[in-house]
């Protein structure tokens, strides 16, 4: 297996950057992150670079019209990790306005909180995302091709499909979290660098628009941009579609069975580009068809 060290990253998703690694369709790879700070933690110091993500990664064969499917075989998180709390971050920016970060060691399945909480693990690859046709910022960005997704969901044993816009899809992850709530209120989740084994697989043809998902317990579409009402439509619609379109069911029965057993959720907010879930539970979903 190839590994992919942390020291390839990028901050920039743009077409015209070269690949740090190229893989086969279907081929596993280890990949090693940053947190979003790259080890910067103190109070006092400036992380010398925003989101850093491991790649561009090209798979040969994947060409504009295709999706990748990206299979999260594991995701193993570092001994520590990082909150952080900033003014103008989070819900409560213009309150909480003292740089606070509070680093915590992560021992035996769980985040040692201070004053001895125990808050259970459940590592997550918050950005991941294909390279769009114009370059972008890793950090905070999302949109068709994936990005800065905050989707605590999107665990071991998970599944995305990310559309392709250029040669090689050079996909890009990173901004893991051992744990993160929806929203992250605080204005993070808990930052940490993790070794993430993957499986990347040419779809072909698929001509999938915006990302989609299998978590362990949902099947999910993905949906973003800066007015969050029309994002929770298109999520909305986009299920109501592959209901209709891939499962064969009356576009009226879809749209109820989204309201009695779906949810609609924010990963996080505040941001120009909030990105949006619609989550179906996998108990009901694998009835359909």
């Amino acid at each position: 297996m190839q590994r992919l060290s942390r020291d390839q990253y990028t901050t920039m998703l743009d077409p015209h950057l070269p690949a740090a690694i190229t893989i086969a369709s279907g081929e596993e790879l280890l990949v090693e992150t940053w947190d979003a700070y790259k080890g910067v933690w103190g109070a006092d110091e400036i992380p010398p670079e925003a989101g850093p993500a491991a790649g561009p990664i090209a798979i040969r064969g994947a060409a504009p019209g295709d999706a990748l499917r990206v299979d999260l075989l594991s995701i193993i998180p570092g001994s520590t990790a990082m909150h952080d709390v900033r003014a103008g971050r989070g819900f409560l920016g213009a309150t909480f306005t003292q740089r606070r970060p509070t680093v915590m060691p992560i021992q035996d399945g769980h985040l040692l909180f201070p004053g001895g909480l125990r808050i259970p693990l459940r590592p997550s690859v918050g950005l991941i995302a294909t390279t769009p046709s114009a370059a972008q910022q890793t950090a905070s960005d999302s949109g068709p091709y994936g990005g800065d997704l905050d989707m605590q969901e999107l665990t071991a044993g998970s599944t995305i499909w990310l559309p392709v816009f250029v040669p090689g899809g050079l996909l890009v992850l990173g901004d893991c979290h051992a744990v993160v709530g929806d929203g992250a209120v605080g204005g993070t989740g808990a930052e940490c660098a993790a070794e993430i084994t993957l499986r990347v697989t040419v779809e072909k043809e698929l001509r999938l628009e915006r990302p989609r998902a299998m978590t362990p317990d949902y099947f999910v579409t993905l949906a973003s941009g800066p007015d969050v009402v029309q994002a929770m439509r298109q999520a909305v619609q986009d299920m109501v579609d592959f209901l209709v379109h891939e499962k064969k069911m009356e576009p009226y029965d879809a749209y109820t069975l989204l309201s009695l057993a779906g949810n609609v959720r924010m990963s996080r907010t505040l941001r120009s580009l909030s990105p949006v879930k619609m989550m179906l539970a996998r108990r009901v979903f694998e009835q359909i068809g």
